[in-house]
């Protein structure tokens, strides 16, 4: 029997911020590089594209005061009904990133888990990037995990790749995730079709949600051209989470740490 496919506004919804969630709320392999890098304790930290609060809440934790922006109400929403009565917890305000409206400075910008690949116009990438630079204290960090194409991305502009991930849920339905990449011959940008299959629901019919979007594909060395354009100098760089030094065409993660020059 087959199931229509509902498309959906990807960040725009409810239903959206529930299969990042389901993916990502106890995602923490990443903290240990903020961690490390973050400008001593407690810092005054800056949260682009925090989501639901994950970092955030974890930054917060270890004793740092941060403030995260996010464009979805949805994410924010969500982060806020997570807060902790009983600990500090971060602010959070609904803001674009490449139109801050923050006059305060921080110890430090992060951008975690491929956020900056959202912004598909590489003069999307530097009016954000300039705009962090004024907002960061005298020593300040920006901390960046960015995607790169590795070598098995290298033929995505010949065929498409697939992936799929399947979530357990308390119900005892599962949610299948199928990723679809591709890229267009000589084109920078990556393109993802995200599928979610609801299957086994108690009483109800499956579900199938599609979001389709593009990530800026580019490699690791324009990036750090972009950053040098804000005028930022690189002082580490990890293709893994382990903290591992990267390998351009070995890594498709790239942890960057950087400081304004």
């Amino acid at each position: 029997m087959g199931f229509d496919i509902q498309q959906d506004t990807i960040y725009a919804h409810d239903r959206y911020t529930y299969f990042y969630e389901l993916e990502l709320a106890g995602f923490r392999d990443d903290l240990p590089f903020y961690l490390k890098h973050l400008p001593g304790s407690p810092a005054t930290v800056l949260e682009l594209g925090c989501g639901t609060g994950r970092l955030g809440r974890a930054l917060a934790q270890a004793g740092h005061q941060v403030t995260g922006i996010d464009l979805s109400h949805s994410m924010l929403r969500r982060a806020l009904e997570r807060q902790d009565a009983d600990t500090d917890n971060p602010r959070y305000c609904c803001m674009d990133m490449t139109s801050i409206g923050l006059s305060c400075r921080f110890d430090a910008v992060v951008v975690p888990y491929h956020t900056m690949n959202l912004l598909t116009g590489e003069g999307e990438v530097d009016r954000c990037l300039a705009q962090i630079r004024p907002l960061l204290a005298e020593g300040g960090r920006l901390l960046l995990q960015l995607f790169v194409p590795a070598l098995a991305h290298a033929t995505l502009a010949q065929k498409k790749q697939f992936q799929f991930m399947i979530f357990d849920r308390a119900n005892g339905s599962k949610v299948i995730k199928e990723i679809l990449k591709w890229r267009e011959a000589g084109s920078t940008l990556i393109n993802l079709r995200e599928t979610y299959r609801i299957r086994y629901q108690p009483d109800r019919v499956n579900e199938d949600w599609q979001y389709d979007y593009q990530i800026l594909g580019i490699d690791a060395e324009a990036w750090q051209d972009h950053l040098a354009k804000a005028g930022f100098a690189v002082t580490a760089r990890y293709g893994d989470y382990d903290l591992t030094p990267f390998v351009a065409g070995e890594h498709a993660t790239l942890l960057l740490a950087a400081a304004a020059g």
